[in-house]
């Protein structure tokens, strides 16, 4: 794991207890958090946020569910998971009461392939869905990288989104701006990069730095799903990042 920048993180941080609130990625289960969620220290309580499988909402009609989900006593961490890093900043854009720090994990502000046409928005229908999902189930099998349990979730959250609702939240991926969101953004942020990451090009990464250039950066060598794949080193950046927040840093 690689820290872009300064000397973000001490090596023996001294973590006080702290809430972490997850935004999921575009299943929106919250189900694929289960590996970060039993990686994370004692000292972060998570509470993962689940989208509605019907009716398939958009990101503004998400917002006022994801809303409701935060903490109103206790200082809190917001991370939104890749399709949810709009979301997240549109919630820190709002300035609830008790965000201390926001963390963007492999994801992005505006439509994560900038030349994409038209094409994309069109495809992504429930039929395509309903051919790509049992595709991308035997890649995972071939691919070397699923293990039974992740194969066992990745199955189960199939089960409970509906194709329709997958490839809606594809388009509204491609129709989202929340660059003004983030601008308004005034708590400390960490972005979680995957070294190899096909889905959101490091072009977002750059959006992001142009519009908060105090983004502090870690890099963890891995695909797109970063707290599946290696959710070890990812509660490693969390808990490190909320030990500086918790101790009352303000910038990072």
């Amino acid at each position: 794991m690689d820290c872009v920048g300064s000397q973000l993180f001490p090596k023996e941080p001294n973590v006080t207890a702290i809430s972490l609130v997850l935004l999921p990625g575009l299943d929106g289960t919250g189900l694929l958090f289960n590996p970060l969620v039993a990686a994370l220290p004692a000292t972060i309580t998570p509470t993962i946020v689940r989208y509605p499988g019907e009716p398939h909402l958009n990101y503004q009609q998400l917002l006022p569910l994801a809303l409701e989900a935060l903490s109103q006593s206790d200082p809190f961490i917001l991370l939104g998971e890749s399709f949810s890093g709009p979301l997240a900043a549109m919630i820190a854009a709002q300035r609830p009461k008790n965000l201390i720090g926001l963390i963007l994990c492999a994801s992005f502000v505006t439509k994560p392939w900038r030349f994409v046409g038209p094409a994309i928005p069109v495809l992504a229908r429930g039929p395509i869905f309903n051919l790509y999902m049992p595709y991308k189930r035997i890649r995972a099998r071939l691919g070397g990288y699923s293990t039974p349990e992740r194969r066992a979730l990745i199955e189960q959250m199939h089960k409970l989104v509906p194709p329709h609702v997958f490839a809606s939240r594809v388009r509204m991926v491609f129709r989202v701006d929340a660059r003004e969101a983030l601008r308004s953004c005034d708590v400390p942020i960490l972005y979680l990069k995957a070294a190899r990451d096909m889905v959101v090009p490091a072009k977002n990464l750059r959006v992001i730095q142009q519009i908060k250039p105090s983004v502090q950066i870690v890099t963890i060598g891995s695909s797109h799903m970063i707290l599946q794949r290696h959710p070890v080193e990812a509660a490693e950046a969390i808990s490190s990042y909320a030990s500086l927040l918790g101790l009352g840093t303000q910038e990072i």
